[in-house]
């Protein structure tokens, strides 16, 4: 007589139980939700891959606006501003705020090299003056806008222009504050001059050329600017033993 099977371990029944109502979920939920669900992933995955399109594009955007640039420098190099100028003027209407500085600092360049002062401080001014340029390309732009025109500009309009940056300590503060003092000279204020360049003078990281050519010119207008040598260190006494 044949045996009905059993199952005589409970855990194990209850395990194809669960397995059974679980495949059975599952069946009901691809049934309501399986055709959302494919929809929700298939536009996920092309967003995805618009994303990745759009990274890639801006690489090649990238590379393309380096080479552009570096063209523009090689012509620069050469002795060509007008090509160098015109190399960049697509990259000067640039939404990426880098290279529309670079390219209008070109052009600026170029306009400076063939003696037209107006358009290169006009181009150098439209850099100083974009706030969402990085400060230190702004920065710059203002010390070649106000250089280029040192010799027209009233000696306060050159005070006023770069107050900001002699105010502060940063990369810009020495050659605004050689422009400044050159500007306290040529109205007369030759005290405000010579403090300016012993400041320079003073200020770490600054180039020994312009350390020393401050140095020099402080002394000229009757400020000693040169750093006083630290008096060396005398040996500390060795410690005297107890008893000797």
């Amino acid at each position: 007589m044949a045996l009905s099977p059993r199952n005589d371990n409970p855990d194990t029944f209850m395990r194809e139980v669960d397995d059974a109502v679980r495949a059975d979920t599952a069946q009901r939920f691809l049934r309501n939700f399986g055709r959302p669900l494919a929809v929700l992933i298939v536009v996920g995955l092309l967003a995805f891959a618009g994303w990745l399109y759009w990274q890639s594009q801006q690489e090649s955007a990238a590379g393309a606006n380096g080479r552009t640039f570096s063209t523009a420098l090689e012509a620069m190099a050469a002795e060509r501003p007008k090509a160098a100028s015109d190399q960049v003027s697509a990259l000067a209407r640039a939404d990426d705020p880098t290279y529309r500085a670079l390219a209008l600092m070109v052009q600026g360049n170029s306009a400076a090299a063939r003696g037209d002062v107006a358009t290169a401080a006009a181009r150098y001014g439209a850099v100083a003056n974009d706030t969402n340029i990085e400060q230190g390309l702004r920065h710059v732009a203002l010390l070649r806008q106000v250089l280029i025109q040192f010799d027209t500009l009233p000696p306060a309009s050159v005070i006023a222009r770069l107050r900001g940056l002699v105010a502060s300590p940063g990369p810009a503060f020495a050659s605004a504050a050689e422009l400044t003092a050159l500007a306290e000279m040529k109205r007369g204020n030759d005290r405000a001059a010579g403090l300016l360049f012993k400041r320079i003078a003073e200020t770490p990281g600054v180039s020994d050329s312009l350390k020393s050519r401050a140095v020099q010119m402080a002394g000229t207008l009757g400020v000693d600017a040169v750093a006083t040598p630290a008096a060396p260190r005398s040996p500390s006494m060795p410690a005297t033993k107890t008893g000797e």
